[in-house]
């Protein structure tokens, strides 16, 4: 009997031994429901960069769209609304893969451009917002595509104490891009004499620059409009006022490297107001300039570099009487004159 209350009593012990051997794991776990992407976005070649020959103070970069395509089906699946952080922005998408389109600002804030929303993306373009085949200006557009970026399956991740950066959010990979403009800008010049039988100016022209321009490829349409624009930057060049010259700066979409060396032109047509209320219509083939322009700077272009056509010309208007006994009758609308006052030479 005393033998068997000795073996109860070792076998209690070893229960309590092995009791208190145990002690409870305290687990905790993380759980990452989907990946996110940083972009590093570069904007030193647009002139959203202080130290471009473009910078305007009073055009400062709001922020950055992202539109993100189905890298298998190519169709557009969301636009991300513009995140304010337009040098690096986080994006965080549903698991897949995507091809993705950046563009400065939001589309709000580029009512001139039309973007066809319904478009793969290879094929995803900007066009001018016109009604006709007359349109204005689209405003500056910069862009940058990437693709085939992945978003994995959300995951759990166990651990038997809270690790660092627990609460932190979790960024799965990083992607470099740079931003370029896809907008050419137009300089128009005009050499006037006679500018003291001119009353004012009516819309001017141009003929041969694209409707559209591909995001992905950077490359222009064939397709053409014609652009309107106000030639009223007037700056005399002598004391008498018979000569002046006429200026003015336009954003368009470039044109297409068809078009040179090919029987198309570019032509520029410029309505001038004269003092008898007559419209003395200048028509000019310029051709040739935009031809030398290609020439010269066809390696920058290959280079996507942000680059200014200029476009000169010399006019002399006829001379016109003003009929100081005219009372009323016709006269034709003008927009008004942006004087650029300087010293003049005598």
């Amino acid at each position: 009997m005393k033998n068997r209350y000795v073996i109860i009593y070792i076998i209690c012990c070893l229960a309590m031994m092995t009791l208190m051997s145990c002690e409870r794991d305290h687990l905790y776990y993380q759980t990452v429901s989907r990946d996110k992407v940083q972009f590093d976005i570069d904007w030193s070649k647009t002139n959203f960069a202080p130290d471009s020959k473009g910078y305007n103070e009073d055009n400062k970069l709001n922020g950055v769209t992202i539109l993100a395509f189905d890298s298998a089906t190519h169709k557009l699946v969301t636009e991300l609304p513009p995140d304010a952080n337009w040098q690096s922005p986080v994006v965080r998408l549903a698991p897949g893969t995507y091809d993705m389109i950046l563009i400065n600002d939001s589309r709000e804030e580029l009512p001139s451009i039309r973007f066809d929303m319904e478009s793969p993306f290879e094929e995803f373009s900007a066009y001018t917002h016109a009604d006709t085949i007359y349109t204005d200006q689209p405003e500056y557009l910069a862009v940058s595509a990437v693709r085939n970026v992945s978003f994995h399956p959300e995951k759990t991740e166990y651990y038997h104490d809270i690790p660092e950066g627990y609460y932190r959010d979790y960024i799965a990979q990083k992607i470099s891009t740079v931003q370029k403009a896809v907008t050419k800008r137009i300089n128009v010049k005009v050499y006037v004499k006679g500018m003291n039988y001119c009353k004012g100016m009516q819309r001017s022209y141009i003929t041969g620059l694209a409707k559209s321009v591909n995001l992905v490829t950077r490359q222009p349409s064939k397709e053409e409009a014609v652009y309107g624009f106000n030639l009223v930057n007037r700056e005399f060049r002598n004391s008498d006022y018979t000569e002046a010259v006429l200026t003015e700066s336009f954003n368009c979409f470039g044109f297409n490297e068809h078009k040179i060396g090919s029987d198309d032109k570019f032509e520029l047509t410029i309505n001038f107001v004269l003092v008898d209320n007559s419209i003395h219509t200048v028509e000019a083939d310029v051709t040739d300039q935009f031809e030398q322009w290609y020439e010269e700077h066809r390696v920058d272009i290959d280079l996507d570099l942000d680059l200014d056509i200029d476009v000169d010309i010399e006019v002399e208007l006829p001379p016109t009487v003003e009929d100081p006994e005219e009372t009323g009758g016709f006269a034709p609308e003008t927009v008004p004159w942006n004087d650029i006052v300087q010293d003049i030479i005598l």
